[in-house]
């Protein structure tokens, strides 16, 4: 069987260890166990980090009593065409935004935001002022039928919302979150999008590798 020929791909997961925690979560740390330089005759380590680090997707247990969780969803929900929108809005993504947004039932909606464009998805501090998704236009994507939505900051809801209600309104419909990707060199169009996460059993979340294939 011959490997597909994509013209371009973009690796728009960020780099566990440079991107930032979001409050109240696990930092990620790497602490050597044996190391080659110090006389071993291997290299080993221990990694500590939370199940939303850096690049991650949201399953339905994340928040909802008895959902779903990654380890029960077949393979091909991580593998699937996907749209990136261009979104200009500074401060959270209305509905308006994505009026004339055309994808098919059951494709990806990634969102490329001022986040990507002043690069803070890979910013090792904090920022609370990201742009982030509205209640109205995360109602829009489950009109539209999409399987999975992504964006280029660690949480679609607005930071210290604790009532978290995009998250809510996503995954009690089945709709996968993908949140810590970078868009910033990605150019809005229509893609193939692979982000599987690490097979963890009973994970409500796990670090996934995402890449956009055209």
């Amino acid at each position: 069987m011959s490997i597909p020929c994509f013209k371009a791909l973009y690796d728009i997961s960020l780099l566990l260890g440079e991107a930032a925690t979001y409050p109240g979560d696990t930092p990620y740390s790497r602490e050597m166990v044996e190391e080659i330089a110090s006389g071993a005759g291997y290299d080993t380590s221990t990694l500590t980090l939370s199940s939303h680090a850096g690049t991650h997707l949201d399953a339905p247990a994340h928040l909802i009593a008895g959902g779903k969780t990654l380890d029960q969803y077949p393979v091909n929900r991580f593998l699937l065409p996907a749209h990136v929108v261009s979104v200009e809005d500074d401060e959270s993504i209305s509905r308006d935004a994505l009026s004339d947004v055309r994808v098919r039932a059951g494709e990806a909606l990634l969102l490329k935001t001022h986040n990507s464009l002043y690069g803070l998805p890979r910013q090792s501090a904090f920022r609370e002022d990201f742009v982030y998704l509205s209640v109205d236009a995360a109602q829009l994507c489950l009109d539209l039928g999409v399987s999975l939505v992504g964006i280029d900051y660690l949480s679609v809801d607005k930071y210290g919302d604790d009532a978290s209600p995009v998250h809510h309104l996503l995954l009690k419909n089945d709709v996968l979150i993908l949140e810590g990707i970078d868009l910033k060199e990605v150019h809005p169009g229509e893609y193939f999008l692979l982000c599987s996460p690490l097979r963890v059993k009973g994970a409500e979340a796990a670090p996934a590798r995402a890449v956009l294939a055209r």
